[in-house]
């Protein structure tokens, strides 16, 4: 049962966010349902091959997938783990799972065996949506090694290829027009209180955790990112960076668009020159970006080629823009900027419409809910900082969540005993009420928004044969903001080269590729702190020195 490991709001706040119209008890499917008979005649989808889908044609086809997801055996709170990259695929995939009553598991392109694996075996995940070749990787061999060890895992669903043996194409389900023959009348209705999608964490502990979004939460963070950002049926908003990120998906991303009536421009590529082309040809008004992408729009020697003049607003998170690049948005592009600072756990702080410069640009904004709480907290007493003064973020409120998924242990050290979730994040509270981010107390490395486990990497690493001791910290990187890099003992005898980490973590341990480590450096001993413990900003402050040497050379 999906209610096992799931951890609810506790009754009275339950109460008080209906009481107060936060949770409407509305499925999401039920939700979109209503756009998309409100707004059946407009444009909603747009692929970057052109191909364009109504909102009517979202509904017909999400409810034909559903239809026969159902059909196959799919059943209410199924878990399916969708990987599917940015495509009209992925969309009416994600659409056609809520219809049928089970629970997407959104994760990304770039994950491998070891953390699907994770995730089907935690999540005891029955379907899986995949690719069937995407940028040379043979998804189908992927899914028949998780099929082999996850007993649970039944259903393969593969999009815009021939499927094996056993599997199914997504293809060809769509082409069948099944809701002629059976009624779609007959599709389960999940409890608004329970799960709808389960997230991904940020991964600053081990392999990333899953997020239990309900129903009444993650439409109530949809609904509200978009009336932060003031969508409406007018926006045409650009997105790029993967589909199954939390930003990208409800924050306000697609599903902020579907229930404002606007269209989404969906990207498989990150590529500056392909992004200004779909600006262009679709008179984006929205772009979704990291501020790596920021970057690349503001610095691209062949921008004048494009007319951007339709780009109103960029919307940016995922890590901080330097205000400095802020600046340059209005004079250069002619738009403004949204900032914003979020989990996939649920809190959002958000710059607004109408912000001072001060604001805008130095900020990352206040909570998007008027029922979010939040503390700045010494992270070693748990006890709030004097104003200005810097501390951990901690979160409560009604799209928060108050656990992960099957994950008591780490739970309980994740959220304080009243409920507020600790973000890790480490910032300061400005004058006018905004935060400002100023890192991370959490060991990971913010690779251009892609968060990366330290410990997960270095569980991986200590395997090799030739590494008696390692750690993993971030480096300073001036495009991604910050990479990754191996501080490695070596075994006695042994060598070792940056390739041969790499193609071991990729070979032996099949994980994601952005998360390999792009620097090595090997030492006698790590440092450690009086306590024994791996000194990882004396580790931080060593190789910070090394690229100042380098650079200065």
């Amino acid at each position: 049962m999906i209610e096992s490991g799931f951890i609810p709001w506790p009754k009275d706040f339950a109460r008080q966010y209906r009481d107060a119209g936060y949770w409407s008890d509305q499925t999401i499917s039920e939700i979109l349902e209503n756009r998309f008979e409100r707004f059946a005649s407009k444009t909603a989808l747009i692929s970057e091959d052109g191909t364009e889908l109504s909102y009517a044609d979202l509904n017909r086809l999400s409810t034909r997938l559903a239809i026969h997801f159902n059909q196959l055996g799919l059943k209410l709170y199924d878990r399916v783990i969708h990987q599917i990259p940015n495509s009209p695929l992925s969309v009416l995939t994600f659409l056609g799972t809520l219809k049928a009553g089970a629970i997407p598991i959104m994760t990304l392109p770039p994950h491998r065996e070891a953390e699907i694996m994770h995730f089907a075996t935690l999540s005891g995940a029955s379907g899986y949506a995949i690719p069937g070749n995407a940028k040379g990787f043979d998804f189908q061999e992927l899914a028949g090694e998780v099929q082999k060890k996850c007993l649970t895992m039944g259903m393969v669903l593969v999009a815009g290829d021939t499927p094996r043996p056993g599997y199914h194409s997504i293809d060809a389900l769509l082409r069948d027009p099944i809701e002629e023959r059976i009624e779609a009348g007959g599709l389960p209705r999940p409890n608004p209180d329970l799960p709808a999608v389960l997230q991904l964490s940020g991964g600053t502990t081990g392999i990333p955790k899953l997020i239990p979004r309900t129903h009444n939460d993650y439409a109530y963070n949809f609904l509200r990112s978009a009336e932060v950002c003031g969508l409406d049926e007018s926006i045409a908003m650009l997105i790029a960076i993967p589909q199954a990120h939390n930003f990208a998906f409800a924050c306000p991303g697609l599903l902020g668009v579907l229930a404002t009536g606007g269209r989404e421009v969906i990207s498989s590529t990150v590529s500056t020159e392909h992004l200004m082309g779909l600006i262009q040809r679709h008179r984006v008004t929205h772009f979704v970006a990291v501020p790596t992408m920021i970057l690349g729009l503001l610095d691209h020697p062949d921008r004048h080629r494009y007319d951007l003049t339709s780009l109103k607003m960029i919307l940016t998170g995922g890590s901080k823009l330097n205000p400095e690049v802020a600046l340059r948005l209005r004079p250069e592009l002619g738009c403004e900027v949204q900032q914003v600072m979020g989990m996939a756990e649920g809190p959002l702080f958000w710059t607004r419409l109408g912000d001072p410069d001060e604001v805008t640009l130095y900020t990352q904004g206040r909570p998007q809910s008027p029922a979010d709480e939040f503390r700045i907290v010494d992270p070693e007493t748990g006890e709030d900082v004097a104003p200005g003064d810097l501390g951990e973020l901690w979160c409560r409120g009604p799209h928060t969540i108050r656990g992960y998924y099957r994950a008591e242990e780490y739970n309980g050290r994740a959220f304080s005993p009243d409920g507020f979730y600790k973000s890790g994040d480490l910032v300061r509270l400005h004058p006018s009420g905004n935060i400002i981010v100023e890192g991370r107390n959490k060991d990971c490395i913010n690779r251009g928004g892609e968060k990366i486990s330290a410990e997960e990497i270095e569980n991986h690493l200590i395997a090799h044969p030739s590494v008696l001791n390692c750690a993993v910290v971030a480096m300073p990187d001036q495009l991604f903001g910050e990479k990754c890099c191996a501080f490695v003992v070596l075994a006695s005898g042994a060598s070792l080269t940056l390739e041969d980490i790499c193609d071991f973590l990729c070979r032996e341990r099949k994980i994601a590729r952005f998360k390999l480590p792009e620097r090595l450096e090997t030492l006698n001993a790590l440092p450690v702190t009086n306590v024994g413990k791996v000194n990882k900003k004396a580790l931080r402050e060593i190789i910070v020195e090394k690229m100042e040497a380098e650079r200065h050379l």
